[in-house]
């Protein structure tokens, strides 16, 4: 962990649209959100899926919230309060804008771009999968919405931390190969879910075929540059 103490205009590591995880310390509550937009050194514009109706403004004006995200195989945390609270024509939190920001980097491991086909199992739900990067600690999945017979209940069975698993073909193996792990960050849009997974404990006969893979590709990576 790192910590940055770069003033009260830092630049803040993060894209539009990014999903965040919002915890109001306050109220006791945590959700998901999406970054809107920001103005920088002055407020980040975020959207909310939870219900806010319930909480009067005057209330939630000035509380405290702990922002957390993944940007680039890193978590990032900051603490931040409520400036205004928007309920139409979107529910819209302005907070006022970090002086500091937490790293917490998450990724050890190199990881490589691929493309492996797989299947996801998450609640018991199947859904065809390409695999576009992958490490000996993780990798980060396709889902095409097209591919799914209820894409609304993948969709809703997709969550952080929720525990999946994956079926691996990997090049030159007559058969597939179990990954699971839980999911670490997940992004929505109406053809795809791409969801990023940290592996848990595996076989010792898949992990011996995934650090193959992974040799296999690391070393044509290091002809290609």
């Amino acid at each position: 962990m790192s910590m940055n103490p770069l003033g009260a205009s830092l630049e803040l590591p993060v894209n539009i649209g990014t999903e965040l995880l919002v915890e109001f310390q306050d109220f006791t509550l945590r959700t998901k959100s999406e970054l809107i937009g920001m103005k920088y050194g002055q407020y980040l514009i975020i959207g909310m899926q939870h219900d806010m109706s319930g909480i009067r403004p005057e209330t939630l004006k000035d509380s405290a919230l702990i922002i957390r995200y993944l940007y680039r195989g890193s978590v990032y945390g900051f603490k931040t309060s409520v400036l205004n609270l928007l309920h139409s024509p979107d529910r819209l939190l302005f907070l006022s804008y970090p002086r500091k920001i937490e790293e917490f980097r998450v990724r050890s491991t190199p990881r490589y771009e691929c493309i492996l086909p797989a299947v996801t199992s998450v609640e018991g739900i199947e859904a065809e999968t390409v695999v576009i990067d992958i490490s000996a600690d993780g990798c980060r999945c396709i889902v095409k919405a097209a591919s799914l017979e209820d894409a609304e209940k993948f969709y809703q069975s997709m969550d952080i931390n929720r525990e999946a698993s994956l079926r691996v073909q990997f090049p030159g193996a007559l058969e597939s190969y179990e990954l699971t792990g839980a999911i670490r960050n997940i992004s929505k849009d109406t053809d795809r879910v791409a969801f990023g997974l940290l592996f848990g404990p595996l076989k010792t006969d898949t992990k011996k075929r995934l650090d193959e893979f992974i040799s296999l590709i690391s070393e044509v990576k290091k002809k290609e540059a």
